[in-house]
C-alpha cells in the first residue's frame, strides 16, 4: 500500500490534468493517422520523458515548500486561487470546445521522438501543476514528499501520461463516437473536479 497509494495517485493526477483535447493530444493523434502509429507513439514518449522530468521538478519544489511552513502556507492560500483559476479556465475551455477550431499543423519533419521532447518542454503550466496538486495532496494527509513516494509517484505519472497519449494515437478514433460525451465535456467534468478540490481546500483554511 505504501507504494500503490502514491503509484495511483500520480497516474490520476497525470491522467486528469492531460486527458483534455491539447497541443501534445492533437498532434499524437494526427501524427497517428497523418503518417502511422509509430510516429504518434514515438511523438508521446518524447513528450511523456519530458513530463516525467518535470514532475521530478514539481516534486522537488514541493518538498521544499512543504519544509518551510510559512512560505507553504502562503502557497497552499495561493493554491486555492490557482485551483479557482484552473475551474473558471477549464469552463471557459469547454464552452470553446464546442466552437470549431483550426487544425493542428506538424510542420517539422524531424525525428518524432525528439520532436515530443521539444513540444513537451514548451508546456510551462506542468510544472507548477504537480507542486500545487501534490501540495493539495500533502495538505490532506493523503500524500508524504518522501523519497519512496516521489519516485512511485512519478512512475505512476509517466504511465498516466503515456496511457492518455495511447488513447488518442491509436483509440481515439475506434471509440470516438462510443465517448462523444465524454469528450465533449471533459473540461466541464474537470471543472468540477478543480472547483469541489478549490471549495474543500478554501472551507478548510478558513475552519481553521
Amino acid at each position: 500500500m505504501t507504494y500503490l497509494l502514491p503509484l495511483l495517485l500520480g497516474f490520476l493526477i497525470a491522467f486528469i490534468g492531460i486527458i483534455p483535447p491539447g497541443m501534445l493530444n492533437m498532434i499524437v493523434a494526427k501524427l497517428s493517422v497523418n503518417e502511422s502509429k509509430k510516429a504518434g507513439l514515438l511523438f508521446g514518449y518524447g513528450a511523456g520523458l519530458i513530463v516525467l522530468v518535470q514532475c521530478f521538478v514539481g516534486l522537488y519544489f514541493a518538498k521544499f515548500l512543504e519544509s518551510h511552513p510559512g512560505v507553504s502556507e502562503s502557497l497552499k492560500k495561493f493554491a486555492v486561487f490557482i485551483f479557482i483559476i484552473l475551474t473558471i479556465f477549464f469552463i471557459y475551455s469547454g464552452f470553446r470546445a464546442k466552437k470549431p477550431e483550426k487544425e493542428v499543423e506538424i510542420k517539422s519533419k524531424k525525428n518524432r521522438f525528439f520532436y515530443g521532447i521539444i513540444m513537451s518542454s514548451l508546456n510551462m503550466f506542468a510544472i507548477p501543476y504537480y507542486v500545487f496538486s501534490s501540495l493539495t495532496l500533502s495538505s490532506k494527509n493523503i500524500y508524504d514528499f518522501s523519497t519512496v513516494s516521489n519516485w512511485f509517484f512519478i512512475l505512476g505519472a509517466g504511465f498516466g501520461t503515456l496511457l492518455v497519449f495511447y488513447i488518442y494515437a491509436v483509440l481515439f478514433k475506434r471509440i470516438e463516437h462510443k465517448v462523444g460525451f465524454l469528450i465533449r465535456n471533459i473540461n466541464f467534468i474537470i471543472a468540477a473536479i478543480t472547483g469541489i478540490v478549490a471549495i474543500s481546500s478554501l472551507y478548510k483554511m478558513i475552519a481553521t
